[in-house]
Parts: C-alpha cells; structure tokens; sequence
C-alpha cells in the first residue's frame, strides 16, 4: 500500500483512537487534579486534608493502573481493542463522576481513585494504539504521533473548562460535568469508526446506517465543551490582558471538531487493510513474540525500567506546574492559563517525534527528546521563575512529554512485532504508571520539605527541600535515564523482514534462556 493510501483508508479509525485517548484516563484526571486542590482544601482542609494528600490520588491511580494495565492488554489480544475501549469509556465516565461523592473521608477518596483506575485503564493507549499500529505501517510513528496529540490538546482544554465549573458552580459539579466529556464526545466516534483489521468492517456494521445521528451526541458534546472553554479564556482575558497562552485555545478548537465532522460529511466505511489467512481461511498469527517470550527479552527490561525515572521527571512535573507557578507569585488564572501551553508543545512532540521516527533511528530521536527538557527543569524550580522564563520552561518539558507515549508504541511494534502487541503495551506501560503516578506526590513532598510520602505513609526518606532543588534533581533524574536507551539496537521486525528478524529473535531469547 502506498503511504498517502494509509491515510486514505485509515483515517476514520485514527479520529476515533485520538479523541478516545485524548479523552481518556491519561489526560483528563493527569491534567485536572491542579484545578481541584484549592476547593478540596478549601472543604476538607479541616479534616487533616493537605495538597500532598490531594495529589498522592495519582499514587492510588499508578497502583491501580499498574495492576489492570497488563490484564486489559491481554483482554484485548482475546476480545479486541474495540470491545475493551468502548466498555472502558463507560465505566471510566462514570467512576470520574463518582470522584464527587467524596465527603471528607479519607478512605473513600483513596477508594474511588482506586475505582477509576482499575476502571478506566482501557482508554489509556494501551487499546487505542492496537488498530493504530495495524491499520498503519509505513506511516505508524506519525500515525502514533497524531492519536496522541489529543492528551496534550484535551488535557489543556480540559483545564480551562474544569477551571469554569469550579469557578461557576462547585468542584463537586465540575467532576460531574468533566466525567460526561468521554461519554458524549468520544463514545459516539469509538462506536462508528474505531475498528481493528479483524473487526467487523465500518462498511457492513448497523451501526454506520444510524452514524447520524449517533455523531451529533458527539457534536453537541463538543460545541458545549468548546463554549464553556472559550467563555473561561474571555474571563481570564479580561482579567490578565490578552496572552499568548490564551490565544492557544482557539487554536485547539478545531482538533476538537474535525473528527466528528469529518465522520459527518465523509464516508467512514473504508476498506480495512487486508488480513493474511491460511487456505483454511483462519487468519495468519501476526509477527511478533508473545508476552512470555518478551519478558524473556533484556530489551523489554530496558525499555520498562528506563521509563520508572523518564516518566517521573517529565510526567510528574505537569500537575503540580500550578503549584510551582503560584508559589512564585502568579495567581491560579495565570498559572492555569501557562500551564495549557503544556497542550501546544505536546502537539509539537507528537507530530515531529512521530514524523522522525518513521525516518530514522527511533531510539536516538526519543534521547534527543526526552533529554532536552532536563535544562527546562531546572529554569522551572527557580523561586523567582517569571512568565516569560516559565513559558520557555513549560513548552520544553511539554515537548519532551511529546514523544514518551510515541516511543513506547513504536517500539513495542519495532522490537517486539503485533502478535501480542496491547500485552506487552500493556505492560511496559505499567512501569511507565509507577513514575507518573507516583511522582507528583513524590515531588509535592520533596518540595514541601516532608520526605516520601505514599499517601499517608511517611517513609522518612528523601526529606528534600524546596522546588528547585526537587526539578534541578529531575533534570539530573530525566538525562541520565535516557542514555540506556541508545543501546537498543537495530529492530526486530520490520515491514520488509518480519520473518527473519523473528526467528533471530527466538534464537535470541533461546540463548538468553540457556545462558
């Protein structure tokens, strides 16, 4: 197939999968949490409720997602992507919304993050990126570039319109009303378009006859997302004066909408790329090693444990940049409004990492990445950080978070093929989990002076100091993580040699095996 003939044919599954994962468990509760801390505290402060507290959520949500990422992988191999995701949208609206039942008790706020992770792991990449990678070959990293530019795009918007309900009704309703977004705008999409090769096409499903009026839930969904968005950038305009992180929104809008409008206008029941069978019609198992044979492989532990630190020092850093920002005298407004730019550079990273790594070596391009914004941390930390300063700062570090989900789903692809490709995904990703999750608490505290703290564990380690000595710290973290990374080697399966580079792998794992 020609390389403009996999957009041609792919393009409304690629729709699909990005407002799914851009409505999903990694940007929505990531990117939100900063919003939330000032009416928590404000309500439960009495009880013993403090910001480390608060943010540790994203611990019980990294053990949460850690111990379900690899089993929704597996469910996916057995049962497909698409029955895992469109399940995965419902129960994970539903338990974001479930956040505001809270009362004051610690245990049930632990117990519903908890809920949502176990939850809502199955709108994470884990899933989406499956029918991505099939339907994409010749152009999978910009393919895996632009399904991914939604966690930065949504995560940013998300801000402004949790930031509006907070602001105009109660955090109790804005968890309510932020819980609604996956199930009005991106279930209608996943149910029309999103599809693997092996699924029933979009052309012969009932479902497309009815893509009318199944689409405009989705529509209206975003109209009113985009209008309660727009109507807190005008507030915050009016309040600070017209800036540049406020123009972005506008600029965002039209990522919200071109999915679904294109389903509207164009045909969605495009021809799925061919699947190899056997002369007794069952299809040809794709290249690739099962999860066994990969966790027999060193690639697999490098890969998973260089992304414990990665993910910490440029995943962590994102929801508490509120915090950073507003400990050096900016007010929330403002410090939410930069905070967005996290949004444009993570488009940046996604579209440009992925467009480089279908051109060269995809190891190299994520050093250069993911290394890079290791300077930005530390221009971060400094207590008298200003705007102008803080804006080169956040678009470097947004940039580096760019590629991280790019990389690990090419190269799940490139090193270790399709056969089993959601469970390995799935679980390379939980380690990926750890950092992330973990390290937003972890930061909190070291900043704070307190130590480690998992949830309300004091481990009495690391009693840290302040933010920059906790970012410079992740600067040092975040280079010297990356460097192992260059040692991957050639990949193992490729489009041209598929079959050689597997059974050189086999013979590989064997060795390994016997040594």
């Amino acid at each position: 197939m020609e390389k403009s003939g996999e957009f041609r044919r792919g393009w409304p599954v690629l729709a699909a999968a990005s407002v799914g994962i851009g409505l999903g468990m990694s940007p929505l509760p990531f990117y939100t949490i900063g919003v939330f801390i000032p009416p928590l505290l404000a309500e439960f402060g009495g009880q013993g409720w403090d910001v480390g507290f608060i943010i540790n959520a994203l611990a019980v949500y990294t053990f949460g997602s850690m111990a379900a990422a690899p089993i929704i992988g597996i469910l996916a191999e057995k049962f497909g992507a698409r029955r895992v995701a469109l399940v995965s949208i419902i129960t994970f609206s539903l338990s974001l919304m479930a956040i505001s039942l809270n009362t004051g008790s610690k245990s049930l706020y632990i117990l519903l993050w908890l809920l949502l992770a176990m939850s809502g792991v199955g709108t994470l990449p884990i899933t989406f990126t499956r029918p991505v990678a099939n339907w994409f070959k010749a152009n999978r990293g910009i393919a895996l570039g632009i399904a991914l530019i939604t966690t930065g795009v949504f995560g940013a918007l998300a801000k402004y319109f949790a930031q509006f309900m907070v602001q105009h009704s109660d955090w109790r309703l804005a968890y309510v009303a932020v819980g609604c977004l996956p199930l009005v705008i991106s279930l209608p999409l996943s149910l029309v378009a999103l599809r693997d090769v092996d699924d029933v096409p979009a052309s012969e499903s009932a479902l497309t006859r009815f893509k009318i009026p199944i689409l405009m839930v989705s529509f209206i969904g975003a109209l009113g997302f985009s209008g309660i968005v727009i109507s807190q950038v005008l507030e915050s305009i009016a309040k600070n004066g017209v800036r540049f992180e406020y123009i972005l929104p506008f600029a965002y809008m039209p990522l919200v909408f071109i999915p679904v409008v294109c389903m509207l206008l164009f045909k969605v029941g495009t021809k799925p790329p061919e699947v190899k069978k056997h002369d007794n019609g069952e299809a040809v198992i794709l290249p690739g090693m099962t999860l066994r044979e990969a966790l027999r492989s060193w690639r697999f532990w490098l890969l998973a444990i260089c992304f414990v630190p990665i993910s910490y020092a440029v995943g962590a850093v994102i929801p508490n940049i509120e915090q950073v920002l507003t400990q050096s005298g900016m007010g929330m407004d403002e410090a939410v409004g930069l905070a967005t730019l996290t949004g444009l550079a993570v488009l940046g990273g996604r579209v440009i990492g992925g467009f480089l790594i279908d051109r060269f070596w995809a190891p190299a391009v994520a050093f250069t990445f993911l290394a890079s914004p290791a300077f930005a941390l530390w221009l971060l930390g400094h207590p008298d950080v200003n705007a102008n300063t803080a804006t080169i700062a956040i678009l470097m570090i947004g940039f580096g978070a760019g590629v991280e989900y790019d990389f690990m789903a090419y190269m799940v692809s490139k090193y270790f093929g399709m056969r089993a490709y959601s469970a390995i995904y799935g679980s390379i990703y939980a380690f990926f989990g750890m950092g992330a999750g973990l390290g937003p608490g972890i930061m909190t505290n070291l900043a704070n002076g307190s130590g480690i703290k998992l949830i309300e564990w004091e481990t009495g380690l690391l009693l840290g100091k302040d933010w920059q000595f906790t970012l410079t710290t992740a600067g040092i973290i975040l280079f010297v993580s990356t460097v192992p990374l260059l040692f991957l080697g050639r990949y193992r399966y490729t489009e041209e040699g598929d079959h050689a580079e597997a059974i050189a792998e086999a013979e590989e794992t064997v060795e390994t095996a016997h040594a």
